[in-house]
């Protein structure tokens, strides 16, 4: 089983261009089984907000770019709405979170939001249950918590814990874009974390005020990530970042740990990227 998490800039390059074509391919050639998405619009469309016109009155540019990707890859998906922004002229009324794609049937799924914290933006986990062709089910979590401070981060995750925790005892994944720095990234490499603080601004309230904490809070809990386990420090999945950061992770519980064969970040041409992330994939023998 292989499994992607990815935050895929709004429907949009890094450059403002429609990436939704470009996100099914870097997809496909993943091939990846189970896929979190961050930063979906939904039910977004090809002639709405920051994409191109329609291409035809019966093209398939009436269907929602979150369904044209899974079309396209032969999957199953699902959208889990942390806000939704109001209706105006310029950007229709749509709901903004993460999707779950899936190869195998998604049998059940909720949208939780995670405890708001005052003047953020409101932040949610989407739950989705999977029906394995052996007739396992397994849950896959998909999460994007705050990119300004590891306080608010801290708050989330703490939510984030009471609807996790249900599911202490079966193997599950948490995935996703958590804004927040592992130590282990840097523990070899100081001058690189003292030139993102000094150069990337997301990165001084990422590593300083409350210190790195998120990461380290999951592991405590029993989740192992994936990179950590089986990859090598100094990889970057943030594409702007003025050296490499790593804010994307792939998290298994403590029960489908052992499984772990390997993870990656996928790469493509440089500078030509569908977003400003770079994909995670992890192999999981189950």
């Amino acid at each position: 089983m292989r499994i992607a998490t990815y935050n895929i800039h709004g429907w949009q390059t890094a450059d403002g261009l429609p990436n939704w074509q470009q996100v099914a391919d870097v997809l496909r050639a993943t091939g990846a089984d189970i896929i979190g998405l961050n930063e979906v619009y939904h039910p977004l469309r090809e002639t709405e907000g920051p994409v191109r016109e329609a291409e035809g009155p019966n093209s398939h540019s009436l269907t929602p770019l979150l369904e044209r990707v899974a079309d396209e890859l032969g999957m199953h998906s699902i959208f889990g709405p942390c806000l939704r922004w109001p209706a105006t002229d310029e950007m229709p009324e749509k709901s903004y979170g993460n999707g779950l794609l899936s190869r195998w049937p998604i049998i059940a799924s909720a949208a939780h939001h995670l405890t708001p914290v005052p003047e953020k933006e409101q932040r949610g986990l989407l739950e989705g249950r999977i029906l394995l062709p052996d007739g396992r089910n397994f849950t896959a979590y998909v999460t994007h918590l705050d990119h300004t401070d590891e306080a608010s981060r801290l708050i989330q995750l703490r939510a984030l814990r009471t609807w996790t925790i249900r599911d202490r005892n079966r193997p599950h994944i948490v995935m996703g874009d958590f804004n927040a720095v592992s130590p282990w990234d840097f523990a070899d490499r100081p001058g690189d974390l003292q030139h993102l603080v000094d150069n990337h601004p997301p990165s001084g309230p990422l590593m300083q005020e409350s210190g790195m904490q998120v990461i380290p809070q999951m592991e405590k809990a029993g989740y192992t990530d994936a990179m950590r386990a089986a990859g090598q420090p100094g990889q970057g999945t943030f594409i702007r970042a003025a050296a490499p950061l790593r804010i994307d992770y792939i998290f298994l519980s403590e029960s489908l740990a052992p499984s772990l064969r390997g993870v990656e970040v996928w790469q493509e041409e440089s500078g030509h990227e569908a977003s400003d992330h770079r994909p995670v994939i992890a192999e999981i023998d189950y």
